[in-house]
């Protein structure tokens, strides 16, 4: 059985308006499985890279 992975990126206003939360409970609650999460905030230099 072949596995699928996708990559999601949540946009700064929705991390500002406090919605990882809910957005992660979406995520799960559409059969999908987080393997890993990361966050970090990028310089300016780093997004312009």
């Amino acid at each position: 059985m072949a596995t699928n992975r996708t990559f999601t990126m949540i946009k700064p206003d929705a991390v500002e308006n406090g919605h990882i939360g809910g957005i992660l409970n979406m995520i799960t609650e559409g059969g999908f499985k987080i393997v890993s999460l990361k966050l970090t905030q990028l310089t300016i230099a780093d997004a312009q890279a």
